[in-house]
């Protein structure tokens, strides 16, 4: 474990040094917000299942901005064979880099949320607790896997494009549940009707999280 902290310590504080990726994913998301407000008639008030999805949309684009990040920094001045010649075991690695990824997740959705609420009303304000538990769940998974495919792509020179196109075939059906039970706590449903599904987007973190920890070793060194 202090491998891991102290990792997760050095990337946290690169990124507080020069926040580029938290500014970047905040901004997109703010863009997508702004974008998709204006295609909406003036005083319109929207469905859950359409708020649910705008939302989303916003988190899933912008957090891709971040993932890419974690892994791509370390391949200046051969940081990656630093890591892998010390003592630190490759399930420290993931753990960290999965960790400063929630992490730079959770720090943009809490602009992007907020701005949701401004622009497309207040109305949904209410369903907030539980909310905070679904974008929980969602940002373990989206973290997990995003990880795992950032260290897949880290060895690429375009590695920027190519994480799109592993990471989100493979989220789709976390972010179709995401929106779905997103939707249901708009309408004001209770725990119970949405509890499945909450257990299936926590398998989906569990299961991912636990193939990085299995194969980053192999990944990396592939």
């Amino acid at each position: 474990m202090s491998g891991f902290w102290i990792l997760v310590r050095k990337d946290l504080h690169a990124e507080f040094r020069k926040p580029e990726a938290v500014i970047s994913m905040a901004f997109f998301g703010f863009l997508l917000l702004v974008i998709l407000n204006l295609a909406i008639p003036m005083g319109a008030e929207i469905s859950p299942e359409t708020g649910a999805g705008i939302l989303w949309v916003a988190i899933t684009f912008s957090s891709v901005l971040g993932l890419a990040r974690t892994m791509s920094r370390e391949k200046e001045n051969c940081c990656m064979d630093g890591l892998l010649l010390s003592p630190m075991s490759a399930e420290s690695l993931f753990g960290a880099k999965m960790a400063v990824n929630f992490t730079l997740m959770l720090m943009a959705e809490l602009s992007i949320i907020p701005l949701f609420f401004i622009l497309y009303g207040d109305t949904f304000f209410h369903s907030l607790p539980m909310l905070v538990l679904v974008v929980f769940l969602a940002n373990i998974g989206f973290a997990a896997t995003g990880t795992l495919f950032s260290a897949i792509t880290a060895g690429t020179n375009r590695n920027e494009a190519l994480l799109p196109l592993l990471f989100y075939p493979v989220v789709i059906p976390l972010i179709s549940i995401t929106v779905k039970v997103t939707a249901m706590i708009f309408q004001g449903a209770g725990p119970v009707e949405y509890s499945s599904w909450l257990y299936v987007m926590t398998a989906y973190g569990l299961i991912f999280s636990g193939l990085g920890f299995l194969l980053l070793d192999q990944v990396i060194r592939e």
